[in-house]
This record gives C-alpha cells, structure tokens and sequence, in this order.
C-alpha cells in the first residue's frame, strides 16, 4: 500500500527562508567549489571552480546531455542564468569540460553536498522526513 502523501500547507503559512532558495543554496556550493584543490599545473584557461559550476548548471538547468547545451551556451537567457544564478562568465565546451572534470575524485566534491545537508537540517526541513 503506497505512503499516505503529506497535505499541502496554505500559502499564507509558508516561511520563505533566503539560505533554502535556489540563490542560497548555489552560493553554497558555489563556496565549496572553490575550495577544491586545483590539480592543473599548465596554462588554465577555466579555473576549477569554474568547471565544476559549470557542470552543476547543466545539470540544474536539465540538459539531457553536454552536446545539447553545447549550441545554447551563447544565449542571451541562458548566458543570464549561468551568470546570475551559478555565477559564470563563460562556461567551457562539453570536450574542455570532460578532461578537466573527468581527474577530479568525487570525494573532493562531497563538502559541498553536504553544506547543503548542514543547511536543510539547520532549517530543520529534514526533521520531518524520512530522509
């Protein structure tokens, strides 16, 4: 038998909090991301941090696959979006992308995943959950 879903609260009820919206959330990430150790010694023409941003809004932007976001990269609104929202001037091709990313262990990224758990149990979002 399938879980009883949680009803939904009135809108006048709902506390909008700052550090749980998507700008919240990403500074987050976005200050983990610089603390990842460059591993690159040549000439870098993206910085780590970057890439690594660049990755979480292709992601959060809900590209089916690098090559798709490939053609729209110089799109006004989507260039708007990558700036504002992930803070990205310029994001690398789907090739740059690949061989940076691909030598960085997944280890190196689990702080920043796990500020945004800090912060969800902070605002104690998860207190409720079965998370």
């Amino acid at each position: 038998m399938p879980k009883k879903l949680p009803t939904i609260p009135a809108p006048n009820s709902l506390k909008l909090r700052k550090s749980l919206s998507i700008s919240g959330l990403l500074a987050l990430v976005r200050k983990e991301f610089e603390q990842v150790k460059e591993y690159r010694i040549k000439t870098i023409t993206y910085k780590l941090a970057d890439v690594l941003r660049s990755a979480l809004a292709r992601f959060g932007l809900k590209y089916p696959s690098l090559l798709q976001f490939e053609p729209n990269r110089q799109e006004p609104i989507l260039r708007a979006n990558l700036k504002n929202l992930y803070g990205i001037e310029r994001a690398p091709s789907d090739t740059q992308m690949r061989e940076i990313l691909d030598p960085v262990a997944p280890e190196a990224l689990r702080p920043a995943f796990r500020q945004i758990h800090h912060e969800l149990q902070r605002q104690k979002v998860l207190k409720n959950t079965n998370i």
